[in-house]
């Protein structure tokens, strides 16, 4: 019995090492990828308060036409062709071009094609050296071409005050057919006043002063021209036109329509300013100032000074406040180059004799 009970007990002591050797403890190396997470905190984007390029751009006090951020996604650089420097409406553009792009932190270039749009597409040429980012100009002649220039360069094209192009989605300046009807507006009051007191009685013509080969003068004269028909009741025999790509002067073809209507009296708006002054001198000259009736497109200082003698007949003008329509051209260059909205340029003031002096004194004469 006990050779079995020792047989048993080494039966057991072997058993109990297979299963010792089974557990044995092994050593495996394992590569262990610790996942951490590098997501950046997003940068706090600040925008310019609307306040502030109000404030910038007193007296003018333009509001701005985009909501763009103090920091840039690059450095953005723009380029623009000035028709002409010495003129005192291009002028306020070229100023408040370079103010806007210093405050918004961007280059700015600029060449003056100094009353020659022929120059323009050299002038574009020059420009596109500095690199630009995008490049604008006006030209109502030209304007296609430089669009198109623009486009095999790979830059966008802004133009300002040419109308549509075929080579960029985006018109800029004056909106033409509204500038017009303000201007009808404001004429209607006018003559309105005149038909009751000096001019009661009188057989009332109206002259669009225009320059059918700019498309912006069609659009803007032609506005003008409707509205004053539809608002005085007029027949189609009584709105004349007056258009320069005749070949004639405005002087002329006003003085020969008022030669022809000796019992009649005249109501005009010109596409700009000195395309009216010009025939209302003429009238004057002749003694006929009386008889005419006159509210211009434009406003910037020369008219301002002009209106503020108080003609005969000048009843006032519609203010484009060049100076914010130069300063809102940065900021829709600004706003197409980093994919915001922007909104449309608006005009905004009437200017009378009644409200020229105040006016004049703030934008010429304030500090």
């Amino acid at each position: 019995m006990k050779s079995k009970r020792d047989l048993f007990a080494v039966l057991v002591l072997a058993l109990a090492v297979i299963v010792l050797t089974a557990c044995e403890t092994q050593t495996v190396e394992v590569e262990v990828t610790r996942v951490v997470d590098v997501t950046a905190t997003p940068m706090a984007v600040t925008f310019h308060e609307a306040a502030a390029i109000e404030e910038m751009t007193s007296p003018h006090q333009c509001k701005p036409l985009a909501t763009l951020p103090t920091t840039f996604s690059q450095p953005w650089r723009l380029g623009f062709i000035n028709p002409n420097l010495a003129h005192p409406f291009f002028g306020e553009w070229s100023g408040a071009m370079k103010t806007a792009a210093e405050f918004y932190g961007v280059e700015f270039f600029e060449s003056d094609a100094a009353g020659d749009y022929a120059t323009e597409p050299d002038l574009l040429e020059t420009l596109l050296l500095n690199d630009l980012s995008i490049v604008g100009a006006h030209g109502p002649n030209v304007y296609e071409g430089l669009a198109l220039r623009a486009l095999d360069e790979g830059i966008q094209f802004i133009g300002i005050d040419n109308g549509p192009s075929e080579y960029t989605p985006i018109v800029y300046g004056i909106p033409d057919g509204i500038a017009g009807m303000r201007g009808a507006e404001l004429l209607v009051e006018g003559v309105r006043q005149r038909m009751q007191e000096d001019w009661a009685g009188r057989e009332l013509f109206f002259i669009e002063l225009t320059h059918g080969g700019i498309p912006a003068c069609v659009t803007r004269t032609g506005s003008a021209a409707s509205t004053f028909q539809e608002a005085m009741e007029l027949d189609d025999d009584h709105v004349l036109m007056a258009d320069l790509t005749t070949g004639r002067s405005a002087e002329d073809m006003v003085n020969d329509t008022m030669t022809a209507n000796p019992d009649g009296v005249f109501a005009m708006i010109p596409c700009w300013d000195g395309l009216g002054i010009g025939p209302y001198n003429a009238v004057a000259e002749a003694g006929n100032e009386a008889d005419v009736m006159l509210v211009t497109l434009g406003g910037d200082e020369p008219p301002a000074k002009f209106l503020k003698t108080r003609p005969m007949g000048y009843y006032g003008f519609i203010e484009f406040q060049p100076y914010c329509e130069g300063w809102g051209w940065v900021e829709v260059a600004l706003a197409t180059l980093e994919g915001l909205p922007f909104e449309t340029y608006q005009v905004r003031k009437a200017i009378t004799q009644e409200t020229v002096d105040q006016r004049y004194a703030e934008l010429y004469e304030s500090e």
